[in-house]
């Protein structure tokens, strides 16, 4: 806009135009043109109009304040997860300490997944300079141990079987990178086999063969082979894979926002990557293939990098049942 372009004062309006390229975007509406009553503004005038009304414009539009607040709910044990509700697309400080800190963004909605790891001392998430504290619960973890696995699924392996371990690790790393921004989950897990008998928990310090191993990040549940075995809640499959070396085969369901969750040593693979599953879907059949003793699901829950107990989701505060 030149500066001899005619624009009224009180015909200047700050207009929400939508998102461009991800960013909340605002115009001017010029009603005046061609208007012999118009007053000129210069480019600098109108750039301080717009300087001046862009914060309240932006509330208006949005219904919001432009001061970021975060509410959070959930389960604050090691290995739980909480849900936070904030501004829209807000940039959220997410950290155990002041110099072990990221920023992850919320979505579309204002919604925020943060999970616990398995160790997870302390955290904290800040927005705009409003902070919420998570006094997580600590746990204690049980030693699991077993005896008589064949040393090829311990720690002797041939060439072939790293090559093997090797491209399924691969494998495993694109599935784990999947980033659904949708979020299947809100209101809690339901348990994927049922009935069940749950033979070890979550975060277990796993003994194999006598060799101190790393925890067990998973729940085991044994239930005869054959039994179906349904999505916890809705999500995308990314990755479907019946040629896995420890897990023998493996399902990933990404949640949103870096939720996934997995399931192992399926009999058969019924879902296929890319596959959008609803709660309650059927995924699987339990068996007993890869490093296992007998038809049980071992299943598990990541986010970010971090191990989460997904049976404390089943747990979800206000669930029914």
């Amino acid at each position: 806009m030149s500066n001899a372009q005619a624009v009224s004062s009180d015909e200047l309006k700050v207009e929400y135009v939508g998102k461009v390229n991800g960013i909340e975007t605002f115009g001017i509406r010029r009603d005046c043109e061609g208007k012999t009553d118009c007053k000129p503004l210069t480019q600098d005038e109108l750039d301080e109009r717009l300087r001046s009304t862009f914060a309240i414009s932006h509330a208006e539009v949005l219904g919001t304040s432009t001061e970021a607040k975060i509410d959070c709910h959930g389960v604050t044990k090691q290995g739980g997860m909480v849900i936070c509700r904030t501004a829209p697309n807000a940039a959220v400080e997410i950290g155990r300490a002041e110099d072990d800190t990221y920023v992850q963004r919320a979505d579309d909605d204002g919604v925020i997944i943060i999970g616990f790891d398995r160790d997870e001392p302390a955290a904290f998430a800040r927005v705009d300079g409003h902070r919420v504290n998570f006094d997580i619960e600590p746990r204690e973890y049980d030693i699991s141990r077993i005896d008589g696995l064949p040393s090829n699924m311990v720690n002797d392996y041939t060439e072939e079987e790293l090559a093997r371990i090797r491209a399924a690790t691969a494998r495993k790393k694109v599935g784990f990178a999947s980033r659904v921004e949708e979020i299947g989950f809100r209101d809690g897990f339901i348990y994927p086999v049922q009935p069940h008998r749950k033979t070890t928990n979550f975060g277990a310090q796993r003994i194999l063969n006598g060799e101190p191993k790393r925890p067990h990040f998973g729940v085991d549940l044994a239930a005869p082979k054959g039994t179906p075995i349904v999505a916890p809640a809705d999500g995308i499959v990314s990755l479907a894979d019946d040629d896995m070396y420890f897990e023998g085969s493996l399902i990933l369901i990404d949640h949103g926002q870096g939720l996934i969750s997995y399931y192992l040593h399926n009999e058969d693979v019924l879902v296929e990557e890319g596959q959008r599953v609803k709660q309650g879907e059927q995924i699987a059949t339990v068996g007993s293939r890869g490093r296992s003793t007998g038809p049980h699901l071992c299943w598990r829950l990541k986010w970010r990098g971090r191990n989460l107990d997904p049976e404390l989701l089943t747990e979800w505060p206000g669930r029914d049942g």
